[in-house]
């Protein structure tokens, strides 16, 4: 069959269906959410399946690796239930460990939109590129910036036990490379249960995050002259 419209526009349309497909899922009475989406501390792979990745950067990449060939596969069902490894497994379990009994609740439910979030917010990035297109993912520790002085909203959330956060830039390119598909986020996790589990993007977890952080675009190194 043949496509019309230029490689840009197609992306494009790609990139809406997408958008569209998650708001539409993460609607509280779509049958997209209760049926083939449903939310990630549900899935299987986070109910039933032991995760078993390595403490370190390397086993991070592959843990969004599943996630990354659905993606390329143009399955979303399949690529919303493979970053459901990022998901706490106990959720409510996890945060009473370390927070008020009475917040408990509040942190399962902001958990949960905040994985939704980063699901949006990856997809967005990654369908500026042609459907089908592959990608590979790097995580690396992030050097000091003294220039970027952050501080946590007045209004966070101050954890009852010290919480090991760990933050990574995780890098994103297109394979082969293309001219606006590489992209980087400043991502915090907890290893818990054999997997790194996504805590919020930005200077901090999101109990403690600003409302508007400003961001910081990673330059591409085969970029400078």
């Amino acid at each position: 069959m043949k496509s019309f419209g230029t490689p840009a526009m197609r992306a494009g349309s790609f990139a809406l269906a997408l958008v569209a497909f998650l708001i539409v899922s993460a609607a509280p009475n779509s049958p997209a959410r209760s049926g083939s989406l449903p939310h990630f501390s549900s899935l299987p792979e986070i109910a039933d399946a032991p995760a078993a990745f390595s403490h370190d950067a390397k086993d991070l990449e592959n843990q969004y690796q599943p996630f990354l060939d659905a993606f390329a596969a143009v399955k979303p069902a399949e690529f919303h239930a493979a970053l459901a490894i990022f998901s706490l497994p106990n959720p409510s379990d996890w945060f009473a460990k370390y927070f008020a009994k009475d917040l408990v609740e509040q942190l399962v439910r902001q958990n949960e939109s905040e994985l939704n979030a980063y699901e949006q917010a990856l997809l967005r990035s990654m369908a500026a590129v042609p459907p089908g297109t592959r990608f590979r993912v790097r995580c690396k520790l992030p050097h000091a910036d003294p220039t970027m002085r952050i501080s946590p909203r007045p209004d966070a959330i101050l954890p009852t036990a010290a919480i090991s956060v760990e933050q990574f830039v995780t890098e994103f390119d297109p394979v082969p490379k293309m001219k606006n598909g590489r992209f980087s986020l400043v991502v915090n996790y907890v290893y818990v249960d054999g997997a790194f589990r996504y805590v919020g993007k930005g200077a901090y977890p999101f109990w403690s995050a600003p409302d508007e952080a400003p961001t910081k675009s990673v330059p591409d190194a085969s970029q400078k002259k």
